[in-house]
């Protein structure tokens, strides 16, 4: 086994969502708990990350990261190479997708996506709208008539971002709540430095 470093498997998956159609990219990404950072973030139909474990990674904080990817996007990836490929297959759930990247003795570098992600069933609302910034939500929260009818718009401003989501979460149809997460993939979408967009 020739060992694959993080940059080479981070440049490898990026230049493949490339290829992909209105794909918008974040790397670095920090979760709203701030418990966990995602590696790459691709906005393209659904808020998808990536987590990388390269050859020279370890796997003791993936249980961990797990349980807040889950939480917060809507589809998941774990990235590995050959090293780990067996222990992650038996850790992340069945609904996360798989890549392998692996490099041949030439030096060539592959990547293959051997399980596709599935929608994640534990996605929880609240840390998804927490992607957005605290005016976003309170943007949000200004033009729900049900949250104008029991509070005035000053005691939405003057709410923390926490307990605007909440009270979102708690206040809102999942019609109206399917409508914000559309409205959050849009949101990420133009804030995106990185945007591949093939037409």
């Amino acid at each position: 086994m020739i060992k694959v470093d993080e940059r080479e498997m981070r440049n490898v998956l990026l230049n493949r969502l490339a290829t992909y159609k209105d794909c918008y990219l974040y790397e670095e990404y920090t979760i709203p708990s701030g418990k966990a950072r995602a590696d790459i973030i691709a906005v393209n139909g659904h808020v998808i990350a990536y987590e990388i474990k390269s050859d020279y990674d370890s796997l003791k904080r993936l249980s961990s990261q797990i349980l807040e990817y889950d939480s917060t996007f809507e589809m998941n990836y774990i990235v590995t190479g050959e090293k780990f490929i067996r222990e992650v297959r038996r850790i992340v759930p069945s609904y996360w997708g798989i890549v392998l990247i692996k490099k041949n003795e030439k030096g060539l570098i592959s990547i293959k996506f051997e399980r596709r992600a599935k929608l994640n069933p534990a996605l929880d609302f609240e840390s998804f709208i927490g992607l957005l910034s605290a005016e976003e939500i309170k943007k949000i929260a200004l033009n729900q008539p049900n949250i104008i009818q029991k509070y005035s718009k000053l005691q939405i401003r003057k709410y923390f971002k926490q307990d605007l989501v909440k009270l979102l979460n708690n206040t809102l149809s999942i019609k109206y709540k399917n409508e914000i997460k559309n409205h959050i993939r849009n949101t990420l979408k133009d804030k995106s430095l990185m945007c591949f967009s093939h037409k």
